[in-house]
């Protein structure tokens, strides 16, 4: 049975009078049902281990040579079958001795994969009566350092099991190896047809493929599995990676519409409004859903002039169709497809609301936010062709807020009674003005009536914060309802604004359709969605829902400004921030008009390059530029300094993008390799030259390492780079080493790339032992440990690219 087994066709093989050792129960086979069931000695074991040997190893996966290779007298038996060598005892009375060609299989060290043990295969193997041996022949010599100079080198590179479960991006048509210390087999599979596109065996721990080419729209990548199975002592090992083939750059497009199947299935999608002055949406996609205190439909910033704290005011509107006595709550349920505008201006939602006996209700809602001013749209119109008009009246419910962002609501904290008592309908139904403190926000109705009647929906869940230890609800109050009877064509809309005093009329933008699909396009639109006003020039909001302008972001998203031709805006954001400039320092955060917090080592730096990349002669910048230089020669007055040894530049801890503060889990304290990057960049540009080449040449000494350059130095205690510890994690700061244009080196995306999965990079590689997988749970204990250690970010990942193309990578 074993023998048969071992040397059958593709692992095919069987026996007779023993089906019964694959069921539950006993049965009865020809009149016999003995075969040692329920017996202390039985062959499930073998059973199961031989039929693991055949599903998973390479040797049995196709077609195989069988190659009798016996040698000497005796009732024995020696086959030759890829990497295995089959020996046999034929006899099953008496032992004997196997012995085989040499020259046709060389065998030293062998593992036995039945019995599971080493066994000396350098001379005649004596075997017990009827014993069968399934020998994995280990190598007589170590495969060659170096690969042989006509196998194509590979752009890509998966490790196994190091990038078990990892997902990896590829373009189509590029080399990629799979890599593993030890045997194995890989194949890659398509989920979609169930295709087996390419299938290799491993001879020396290496498979290369080219991957296979992109199919799709062009708005996502193509998903593949690289299925592998591993072969050490004995055992297997499945693991499993995820490929996602990239559109080439002539196909690629931004999604700007999703169905609402996709939807349902993704609750947490949301999209994000702006008004470019500092006012924000941030709405899920199925309509009227809250699942953080920071969705509003109008998070409105209460300072004219410069972007501030936002008031969270309209928080949703709750939707009816009533029809012929029918009632329906409009929910993602009913919705058809959702198109957002990647500037962040506008957005619709495409419904068809069933409306009772058997009819539909096509509705579109759009939501719009004016432009520069605190006031936000509910516009929707009825879809439906004449023929299938029916009755339809909609009732909407707006839930209120009048709040801080960063805060939540509750009634029993006074609001309870005070808000109703704050609220004052306008005449004729048209609206109502909602006034609880300093200021007034008024909603008014157009092709509908106002019905005052307070409601208080309590404790409505926000899951995002409650999974992150915070407060996991709030209240919202609907001063009353709205009706409106639609007919096909009319619309119906709710404008709420916060009074500002001005007399000017409100812009609201369109949702339409985007001109320019094309990828390049649409992210060009989407900087639209950060830039707002501050005072007569421009700044970055450096995130929705959160953040205001951060000085370090501003700058970083400004490369990318630069690179799309917004020259005049890029100049008016800088002269914004130089205004700040106090001996070297720039904010890293800044509250209205207020710049306490500049904390941060890279936000000059940033600020310098910058104004090198815009390429405008402008005195006044530059003498901002040659401020920081200066000041971080001498040492600046938080405490930034340059060593005068190396000429590298020490940064006091939490003064990087890695900042999590306190506790700090990633200080960075000492000479960070981004930090010099740029800091030899600076120094070039000024004109510094010989100081540059001093910084570089310390940087070469100091840094230099197998996994490329070393990404932090630690001196906690102001030493000096050449008594610093060098740190061993693997992070993506060493990029901007290359980008910057500093070193020119290949190794450093060899050594980065296993941080790339789709859309981003890790912070961190993932065998590091402070490495966390998953950013969740509390602030102090889950999140911060993970947030520079092991989360993706995004913004990156574009100098990973950037890197291959300098170095010739790719």
């Amino acid at each position: 049975m074993q023998l048969a087994a071992l040397l059958s066709w593709q692992g095919a093989w069987g026996i007779a009078n023993g089906v019964e050792w694959f069921c539950r129960e006993k049965i009865d086979v020809h009149g016999r049902n003995d075969l040692s069931w329920g017996a202390e000695r039985n062959m499930v074991a073998l059973i199961s281990k031989l039929n693991f040997i055949l599903s998973s190893h390479p040797s049995y996966d196709g077609p195989q040579r069988l190659e009798l290779v016996t040698r000497g007298e005796g009732n024995t038996l020696a086959v030759g079958r890829g990497d295995l060598l089959v020996l046999a005892n034929l006899d099953c009375v008496n032992g004997a001795t196997v012995d085989w060609d040499r020259a046709a299989v060389p065998a030293g060290d062998a593992f036995d994969l039945v019995s599971e043990r080493r066994i000396d295969a350098s001379c005649p193997v004596r075997l017990d009566p009827g014993e069968v041996l399934c020998l994995q022949l280990r190598p007589s010599r170590e495969p060659p350092a170096e690969l042989p100079a006509h196998e194509e080198a590979a752009v890509f590179h998966v490790v196994l099991p190091r990038d078990a479960g990892r997902q990896i991006p590829l373009p189509g048509g590029v080399v990629f190896e799979i890599r593993s210390s030890s045997a194995f087999r890989s194949q890659v599979t398509d989920p979609v047809s169930g295709k087996t596109l390419r299938t290799g065996v491993s001879a020396r721990g290496r498979i290369v493929f080219t991957s296979p080419a992109y199919e799709g729209d062009g708005t996502r990548c193509r998903p593949l599995r690289l299925e592998s199975e591993l072969y050490d002592n004995g055992r297997v090992e499945r693991v499993v990676t995820e490929l996602l083939v990239s559109p080439p750059p002539d196909k690629a497009k931004m999604l700007l519409s999703v169905d609402g199947r996709e939807v349902r299935r993704h609750p947490e999608y949301r999209t994000v409004l702006s008004n470019g002055a500092g006012a924000a949406a941030q709405l899920r996609l199925g309509w009227g859903v809250i699942a953080s205190q920071y969705d509003a439909m109008l998070a409105a910033n209460p300072d004219p002039r410069v972007p501030s704290d936002r008031l969270n005011i309209w928080a949703r509107t709750r939707c009816w169709l009533q029809s012929g006595g029918y009632s329906r709550e409009i929910t993602a349920e009913w919705l058809v497809a959702f198109t957002a505008d990647p500037g962040g201006r506008a957005a619709k939602w495409d419904f068809r609301v069933p409306c009772g006996t058997g009819g539909e209700c096509a509705l579109s809602f759009e939501v719009a936010l004016a432009e520069g001013r605190n006031a936000a749209r509910l516009r929707v119109v009825r879809a439906d062709s004449e023929g299938d008009a029916v009755d339809a009246r909609l009732v909407f419910r707006p839930d209120l807020e009048w709040r801080s962002f960063h805060s939540v609501t509750k009634a029993f904290q006074g609001a309870e009674g005070h808000f109703p008592a704050s609220v004052r309908p306008l005449p004729g139904g048209r609206g109502f003005v909602f006034s609880p403190y300093e200021g007034e926000f008024v909603m008014e109705v157009d092709g509908g009536q106002f019905h005052h009647e307070s409601e208080w929906c309590y404790n409505v869940p926000h899951p995002e914060e409650a999974a992150r230890g915070q407060d996991g609800s709030g209240d919202l109050f609907s001063p009353g309802w709205i009706s409106a009877d639609l007919t096909s064509g009319s619309p119906v809309a709710l404008t709420g604004r916060l009074v500002d005093g001005s007399e000017d009329g409100l812009v609201f933008p369109v949702a339409e359709p985007a001109a320019d699909r094309t990828f390049a396009g649409s992210l060009t639109r989407a900087l639209d969605l950060f830039i707002v006003r501050r005072d007569d020039l421009k700044t970055v909001i450096a995130g929705y829902p959160w953040f205001l302008d951060w000085g370090r972001d501003t700058f970083i998203f400004m490369r990318g400004m630069i690179a799309a031709g917004m020259k005049e805006d890029s100049l008016k954001i800088l002269k914004a921030f130089a205004a700040f400039e106090e001996r070297g320092t720039l904010p890293n955060i800044i509250y209205g008009d207020t710049a306490g917090n500049r904390d941060t080592t890279d936000a000059q730096l940033w600020f310098i390059r910058c104004v090198e990349e815009l390429g405008v002669k402008d005195d006044g910048l530059m003498r901002v530029c040659g401020s920081i230089v200066d000041n971080y020669i001498a040492g600046t007055p938080n405490g930034i300094r340059m060593d005068a040894d190396s000429a590298l530049v020490w940064s006091p801890s939490h003064f990087t993008w890695m900042d999590t503060n306190y506790p700090a889990c990633t200080p960075r304290v000492g000479y960070p390799v981004e930090i010099q990057a740029l800091w030899i960049s600076a120094l070039k540009f000024l004109g510094r030259e010989r100081l540059a080449e001093k910084a570089l040449e310390s940087l070469k000494r100091y840094f230099r390492w197998e996994h490329g350059y070393r990404d932090c130095l630690a001196a906690p205690n102001g030493e000096s780079a050449a008594d610093a510890v060098p740190e061993d994690t693997v992070r993506p700061n060493q990029l901007f080493l290359v980008t910057l244009g500093i070193v020119d080196d290949p190794a450093i995306v060899a050594a980065t790339e296993e941080l790339v999965v789709p859309g981003g990079i890790r912070s961190l590689n993932c065998l590091h032992p402070l490495y966390r997988g998953s950013y969740a749970g509390d602030e102090d204990t889950c999140r911060k440990p993970a947030y520079h250690n092991g989360t993706v970010w995004a913004w990156p990942f574009p100098s990973f690219a950037e890197a291959m193309a300098m170095t010739g990578v790719a």
